[in-house]
This record gives C-alpha cells, sequence and structure tokens, in this order.
C-alpha cells in the first residue's frame, strides 16, 4: 500500500468512497438535464456585440438586443438587430418547449428588405446565423432526448471543476438537422454552464469549437458573458459579448411574437439597460 493511502484513516475512506459513489450515481443524462433546467430567471435582456473575424484578420461587429422569457410550455427568445446599417431592423424569435411535450423547437427570421417572415425549417438550421460560426441549430436551448450520451471524465475550463461528456445523436433526423455525428462537451460541475462543447462532422472531424471565454455573476446568477466559437475548417471565428446583462425584468408579452419582430423594438419597448450589471 502507498504511504498516501496508509496516511488515510478509516473514517476517511468511508468517506472518500461515500464521495464516489454519489458521483457514480449523477448520469449523463441528469448532468445535461441539470444544464437545460439551470436557474436563469425568469426573464432576461442584454446587448448583445456579435464579431466575427474573417480569416484575413479582418472583424466586423453586429449588435443586437437580447429578450427571453419563461412561459408555462416553453421559454421564448427574441433578438432585435440595430447596427450596421445592412442588418438592422433584421430580427428572430425562437420557442422551446418544454421537453416532455415532445415538440420541436421553432425559430423565425424577419427580413425588412423583402417585409417577410419566415419559419426557418429544420432543414435549414445548419445555415450561418448572421454569418457567423454558431448555427441556427446552435441557438436551439440543450435537449437530453436528441443524444445518446456518455459521462467519460473530469478536467479543469478556466480553473473550474468540469464533467466531460461525449453525444452522439439518438436518430437520423437529429444529424440532419445539425449536422453534427458527435459532441463532447464540459460542463461546469457547480453552476451547469456549458465550458467547452466540440462538434464534429460525419466524417469523425473536429470541425469547431465554442468555448466560454469569460464567466461573471449576475444578480446572484452565474452568467456567461463572452463565448468563441471557432471553425477550424475555415479559419474563422466568431464572439457573443453579452452586455448589461439584468434578470427578471418586467417584458411585454407582445415583445415575443412573430409579429413583434416584424414590427420591431421600439422606444420604451423594454426597461433602461444599466450603465452596469456587474
Amino acid at each position: 500500500m502507498s504511504p498516501l493511502f496508509k496516511g488515510l484513516t478509516a473514517t476517511a475512506l468511508i468517506m472518500l468512497g461515500a464521495s464516489v459513489s454519489a458521483a457514480e450515481t449523477l448520469s449523463a443524462d441528469q448532468i445535461i438535464s441539470q444544464v437545460r433546467d439551470r436557474d436563469d430567471g425568469k426573464s432576461f435582456m442584454s446587448q448583445v456585440s456579435l464579431i466575427l473575424h474573417d480569416k484575413n484578420g479582418n472583424t466586423r461587429v453586429r449588435e443586437f438586443t437580447y429578450l427571453q422569457k419563461d412561459y408555462a410550455d416553453s421559454d421564448k427568445f427574441t433578438m432585435y438587430f440595430s447596427t450596421p446599417n445592412d442588418v438592422r431592423d433584421v430580427a428572430f424569435h425562437i420557442e422551446n418547449p418544454h421537453e416532455a411535450l415532445g415538440q420541436e423547437d421553432s425559430q423565425w427570421m424577419y427580413l425588412p428588405v423583402s417585409r417577410q417572415t419566415r419559419r426557418i425549417s429544420t432543414t435549414d438550421k445548419r445555415g450561418s446565423f448572421m454569418g457567423s460560426e454558431y448555427s441556427y441549430a446552435d441557438l436551439d436551448k440543450i435537449r437530453v432526448k436528441d443524444y445518446r450520451q456518455t459521462l467519460i471524465g473530469e478536467e479543469k475550463i478556466l480553473q473550474r471543476d468540469c464533467y466531460v461528456i461525449e453525444r452522439e445523436p439518438a436518430s437520423p433526423e437529429v444529424l440532419a438537422k445539425t449536422g453534427y455525428n458527435k459532441l463532447k462537451v464540459w460542463i461546469d460541475k457547480q453552476n451547469h454552464l456549458v465550458m467547452r462543447q466540440d462538434f464534429y462532422d460525419v466524417k469523425g472531424v473536429l470541425i469547431k469549437q465554442m468555448r466560454t471565454k469569460e464567466v461573471g455573476t449576475v444578480d446572484q446568477i452565474d452568467s456567461i458573458l463572452l463565448s468563441e466559437t471557432e471553425h477550424f475548417i475555415d479559419g474563422t471565428r466568431s464572439e457573443m459579448r453579452f452586455n448589461h446583462l439584468q434578470y427578471n425584468v418586467e417584458l411585454n408579452d407582445r415583445l415575443f411574437t412573430q409579429t413583434a419582430i416584424r414590427r420591431g423594438l421600439k422606444s420604451g419597448d423594454v426597461p433602461a439597460f444599466a450603465v452596469s450589471s456587474l
């Protein structure tokens, strides 16, 4: 027996065994459920900077207002782009029904040039969200039953203890929708935030990686402040910086409809953003 184990008392060994057993009882499905159901308030708003870096080092910045509100049967999100001029008044509405209902997530996009609202079909969700490395499928809320998942270990990300889980599509439909043949995800054990995610194509090639770069506590809720996704094949990179986060704000239900994205965000529709939420 090594000196380390010789130094442990019987009580310490029992306690160590108990902690290992407790960890083993937490399945990969349960961990993913914790991510989906984590506390993010009843409502949420932020001003978001979407920063696009091309392979030549050029940068473009797109700004939008991001709103979220929880409902009895779903979570609803709305995004209103404000700058630059070429994307001004483009808007998105997303509905994520509770997974127990067995319904698909829905997304709608409003384009001011055509003055048309169109639903983003399942076959279109592989497409790039506003020219970024985030796809429309990446915007959907994480779902447990869409994947077969396995807990493969633990690692540290940004000095945070994380579970490492491999996820494989549970059906051909999920693979067709996302284009991802495998995901590898790092989940903060304490606050259930996704700290990193690797995306593999049907050939098993690592095509892109999402990294949480900055985490902060806002209104007593741990929050991602900066996310980055790099596409290894294209040599491009995108960042999402969440500015002026505010939770549990009063947001009118009319902001979370297909009609709302056609109307656009008007002065007085949302409370004033705080100068700093941290």
